[in-house]
């Protein structure tokens, strides 16, 4: 799991970092922390009582920008990346997490991401809990740094905790969030079935209570299924009645102004070939996420060019939408896509009077080229070790001369 870079001397005046280095140096309780389930269950009804309120994105100073900007580059992330997601944070002001704690989470094929100085990885295989343990940590420590309201909510309540949120309660009482956040996260043990059309439905009737605020500002609810398994009864078993009880959870919420993303946890090809149908079935815009390696495989499948890079996988699993980015594990971009994709990966400053590439391919390559140049290497899941963003010659080989565009013909 990667850590945030923050300015130290900042800490006083930046309460978000003290948040974040507050949770760096938390030590892992090895019992039920007493204080943090109970300040969860304190706060849970007030959160439940004043969720619709949440919906207003965060106005952005330059300050904040400029804060925000040095954590994320200290993490591997290019500047067009890090507007993209303040962007994403306007459109998408609230998020909701059902993290899968059914019993087949200590299954021993999970992948845990240990992020090396240099932005260099080392894979750790693991439970499939430790894996989404890393995976919430880090995604609870983002909301606390964007300060966007995300609830946590457990597939199977223990030590009576049954959700926890961040940025729920006032920007004032993130520090305490985070470090419930993550405190408890730690304490929880897999356990139980997988109740999820139980936990969609909960989260749609919240959704449904702030429907109209978003609607009238263009804004959708992001929630995040973290799973490793079929849809289950209160026995554990995942008969067709419960498939097909699921499938009618996730269409109740066709109707309302969301954006799903599935994460599954396993490499089971029966499940993934499940939620991967669901995605043709239903008529909700929806991202099926596999582990980072794997769907870094799924990418270099059809865009070879581009290195997959971390801060690529965790913008989409919290939530990150570009039609895009939901495309590059699907099918290859083509050529009058790639002005978008860089304008997405570089910013408008680095793409600043950057030529067609419909018109003039050689400038346009040449100019992709030299801003890759100025930026960071990035560990590569495919090849394996540190390389550029894009690779150069394999953007030419697939749009180059060889590449014949229906502009011109």
């Amino acid at each position: 799991m990667s850590s945030y870079h923050v300015n130290r001397n900042d800490v006083n005046s930046y309460p978000i970092a003290k948040a974040i280095m507050v949770a760096d140096v938390l030590p892992c309780p090895s019992a039920p922390d007493a204080g943090a389930s109970t300040s969860t269950k304190k706060t849970k009804k007030k959160n439940s009582k004043n969720r619709a309120s949440t919906t207003t994105a965060k106005k952005w100073t330059s300050k904040d920008t400029a804060r925000f900007s040095e954590s994320m580059k200290g993490q591997g992330y290019t500047e067009g990346l890090i507007q993209s997601i303040i962007r994403s944070n306007e459109a998408f002001p609230v998020r909701f997490w059902v993290v899968d704690n059914s019993g087949s989470m200590t299954t021993f094929d999970g992948h845990k991401i240990h992020q090396l100085p240099g932005n260099q990885i080392k894979l750790l295989n693991c439970s499939r809990w430790a894996e989404i343990q890393d995976t919430v940590a880090y995604h609870a420590r983002m909301a606390a740094l964007l300060e966007a309201p995300t609830s946590f909510r457990l597939l199977n309540p223990v030590y009576n905790i049954e959700q926890f949120g961040i940025a729920e309660r006032g920007s004032e009482n993130i520090p305490e969030d985070l470090r419930i956040a993550l405190s408890n996260i730690r304490d929880v043990s897999p356990s139980g079935v997988t109740p999820l059309s139980d936990r969609v439905q909960e989260i749609g009737i919240y959704i449904e209570s702030m429907k109209d605020q978003l609607t009238a500002k263009g804004q959708k609810a992001v929630v995040v299924l973290a799973t490793d398994g079929l849809p289950s009864d209160q026995y554990g078993q995942s008969s067709t009645w419960q498939l097909n009880e699921f499938k009618l959870a996730l269409r109740s919420l066709e109707r309302l102004p969301v954006w799903l993303v599935i994460r599954l946890c396993t490499d089971d090809d029966t499940v993934v070939d499940y939620y991967n149908n669901i995605d043709n079935e239903l008529e909700l815009s929806i991202d099926i996420l596999d582990d980072f390696v794997a769907e870094a495989k799924e990418v270099y499948e059809h865009n070879k060019w581009l290195n997959y890079a971390l801060p690529l996988h965790r913008m989409r699993e919290m939530g990150f939408y570009h039609r895009l980015f939901d495309l590059i594990d699907e099918r290859p971009l083509n050529r009058g896509e790639l002005v978008d994709f860089f304008y997405l990966m570089y910013g408008a400053d680095a793409m600043d009077g950057v030529p067609d590439p419909q018109l003039d391919w050689g400038r346009f390559l040449d100019r992709i080229a030299a801003v890759t140049k100025k930026e960071n290497l990035q560990w590569n899941p495919i090849k394996q070790r540190m390389m550029p963003w894009i690779d150069i010659r394999k953007l030419d080989q697939q749009f180059g001369s060889g590449f014949k565009c229906s502009f011109f013909w």
